[in-house]
C-alpha cells in the first residue's frame, strides 16, 4: 500500500539525487493516472533487456508514461535503481511487495 510516507520520502529522494530533474520527474507523475495496482502487474508492460533491472524498468515507465520517461535525466547516477523504484511510486505503482 502506497502511503503519504511514501510518496514523501520518494519525492524528497528524488530531489536528493537528481535535483532539478527529480523535481520536473515529480511534476510529471503528479500528471498521470495512478497505475494502482502492485510491482509484479507493472512488470507484464516492461521489456526484458538481458538482466538489466534499471532498463528493464525504464521499458515499463517509457510504455505507460512516457512523459515521466522523457523526465528522467539520462544520467540517472549511483542510485538509479532506487531513484525509477521512487519514480514508480510517484506513478502509483505499490513497491512494498
Amino acid at each position: 500500500m502506497i502511503t503519504y510516507e511514501f510518496i514523501k520520502e520518494a519525492q524528497e529522494f528524488l530531489i536528493d539525487c537528481w535535483g532539478d530533474d527529480g523535481k520536473n520527474v515529480i511534476v510529471e507523475c503528479s500528471k498521470v493516472t495512478p497505475f494502482n495496482d502492485v510491482f509484479k502487474k507493472f512488470l507484464n508492460h516492461c521489456t526484458c533487456c538481458g538482466g538489466d533491472w534499471g532498463a528493464m524498468l525504464l521499458t515499463g515507465i517509457n510504455k505507460l508514461y512516457p512523459n515521466v520517461w522523457e523526465a528522467i535525466p539520462d544520467e540517472m547516477g549511483c542510485m538509479a535503481f532506487a531513484c525509477l523504484l521512487h519514480t514508480l511510486i510517484l506513478c502509483g505503482v505499490d513497491t512494498s511487495e
